[in-house]
């Protein structure tokens, strides 16, 4: 999977994102501060390829907020 956008959630919310994101059929990895420097301890990334804008935009509904650039 190419990376082109993620969204940053505390770890403690991410079984209800992972789900969500089941149910919706959408493929994501999760990636840590290991993995991602600007992240803080305790947050996770949900990380996602270029998708069209339709799966986007519920995706931004899902978590609330834009997604920031891989």
């Amino acid at each position: 999977m190419k990376k082109s956008m993620f969204f940053v959630i505390h770890w403690a919310e991410a079984k209800r994102y992972s789900d969500a994101l089941k149910q919706l059929e959408i493929d994501y990895t999760i990636e840590t501060p290991d993995d991602i420097p600007s992240l803080a301890p305790g947050e996770l990334a949900f990380v996602f390829p270029s998708l069209p804008i339709r799966l986007y935009a519920k995706l931004r509904t899902l978590f609330s907020q834009d997604a920031k650039q891989y």
